[in-house]
């Protein structure tokens, strides 16, 4: 007892350093990595006016005849400051357009442009009465997967995280012993959970939702398990692999450069809060016919579904609370 109580104490400072060192302003929860667009602005015009306020256009044909402002929900949104411009978003058109005011009192509009990286960069330049958009080298896709042709072609690499994430959990559920039972087990698991922090080093953002959602939800896990008298290092250790399993899921099938979003540039389920209810949706079940298995000898499906209910809603609101 004395042991698992140790485990325990380690596992929430451990979460709470994270959470403390991590810079929340760059994370959001249970939504995947968003690709970004940054507008740098030079001028050919003299005196150079400062930006007002600005909305970015998009648009599903060549001509943006169809033309439609990128709406503000949680994360997702275009703004100004008074030298430059940026939007971030569940997931783009195919072309966009901007629409600038400035302090002399006039309003530009851009050309029609696209983009080819996943966080694009962008030079604006300023003429009398138009803007000039070009794209500069932007950041990669992340590395948990790939997609040729903005949804045109396909190539996934996230099946080694999947299969990692999802032997590990399905190890510790058939064991689903206390920690002197199966020590091996959950310092393999452990372990294999740090797997996202290392690769969100070597490129920022990849798994930094993911983070957050950890902290949030293993928090709430931590809380439910001791009004529960749950097994805590099992429960906890559950969460946090069906997390790891979920998050590179969701990522895949439901992300910016996922299914829903190929199916999307086919003429379906278009629509942010499509993809993203549907998503949730999926995680919710899935997330709570794990804690149904794994808990099976303490919890019935009724107190897994509402457990997971309360889990996700909680790291995803959290999350849509952020700024950005």
């Amino acid at each position: 007892m004395k042991t698992i109580r140790w485990v325990n104490m380690i596992l929430v400072i451990a979460l709470a350093v994270v959470g403390m060192i991590y810079p929340l302003r760059s994370v959001q929860a249970d939504t995947g990595p968003k690709p970004s667009m940054s507008f740098r602005f030079v001028y050919e015009i003299s005196p150079i006016p400062a930006i007002v306020s600005g909305v970015q256009l998009e648009c599903n044909d060549p001509g943006c005849t169809s033309a439609q402002p990128l709406a503000q929900m949680g994360p997702q949104r275009f703004s100004c400051r008074a030298s430059d411009c940026s939007s971030m978003a569940y997931h783009y058109s195919d072309y966009h357009k901007l629409r600038v005011d400035f302090s002399d009192g006039k309003t530009r509009e851009s050309n029609v442009f696209r983009s080819r990286y996943f966080d694009a960069v962008y030079q604006v330049t300023v003429r009398a009465n138009d803007l000039v958009v070009k794209e500069q080298r932007g950041g990669s896709m992340p590395l948990l997967f790939f997609v040729l042709g903005n949804g045109n072609g396909f190539i996934c690499f996230a099946a080694p995280f999947l299969l990692i994430f999802l032997v590990v959990l399905i190890i510790v559920s058939v064991r689903a012993a206390g920690f002197n039972q199966a020590r091996g087990t959950y310092i393999m698991a452990w372990i294999f959970s740090l797997l996202p922090l290392a690769l969100n080093l070597i490129n920022p953002g990849v798994f930094s939702g993911l983070i957050f959602t950890l902290v949030v939800e293993m928090a709430i896990a931590l809380a439910y398990g001791l009004w529960r008298r749950r097994p805590l290092v099992l429960l906890l250790t559950v969460v946090c692999m069906m997390n790891l399993l979920t998050y590179t899921l969701f990522t895949l099938l439901f992300g910016d450069w996922g299914i829903l979003q190929f199916f999307g540039n086919l003429g379906f389920l278009r629509g942010e809060w499509v993809s993203i209810l549907i998503g949730e949706g999926f995680v919710w079940l899935v997330e709570a016919g794990i804690l149904a298995w794994a808990l099976r000898k303490q919890i019935k499906f009724r107190e897994a579904l509402a457990l997971s209910a309360v889990l996700n809603l909680a790291s995803f609101g959290l999350g849509l609370l952020l700024p950005f």
